[in-house]
C-alpha cells in the first residue's frame, strides 16, 4: 500500500470511510481531502436527512361533555419561591449526521 503526502503540509496521509464516504485525513494539519465525487455525495446525504417527513393529519378533537365553565386561570401563571415565573427546561440539540463523519 502506498503511503500518501498532505499536499499541503508534508504529512503521513491516513485514509479511512465513514457514511460510505472515503476521507484522507492528514495526521499532521489534520486537514480533510474528499476524492473526486465524495462531496457531491455529502451534500446530496445532507440533503437527504434535513428532508422534512411528510406530517400526518391531525386527530380531530374530542366531543366536548360539558358545558364552558369559568376555570381559575390565576394559578397557571405565578412566580415560584426562587422568583422566576417558571422554566421549560433546556433541549439538546440534536447532532448533525456530519458530526460523526470526522471523529
Amino acid at each position: 500500500m502506498t503511503t500518501m503526502t498532505c499536499p499541503k503540509c508534508r504529512g503521513e496521509m491516513h485514509t479511512y470511510e465513514r457514511n460510505g464516504v472515503t476521507v484522507d485525513q492528514c495526521g499532521e494539519c489534520r486537514g480533510i481531502f474528499l476524492d473526486r465525487g465524495e462531496l457531491e455525495h455529502l451534500i446530496a446525504a445532507d440533503a437527504r436527512a434535513n428532508t422534512p417527513a411528510p406530517a400526518a393529519p391531525a386527530p380531530p378533537p374530542p366531543p366536548r361533555s360539558e358545558p364552558y365553565q369559568d376555570r381559575d386561570y390565576g394559578s397557571h401563571g405565578s412566580y415560584d419561591s426562587h422568583g422566576s415565573y417558571g422554566s421549560h427546561g433546556s433541549k439538546k440539540r440534536k447532532k448533525h449526521w456530519m458530526e460523526g463523519l470526522f471523529d
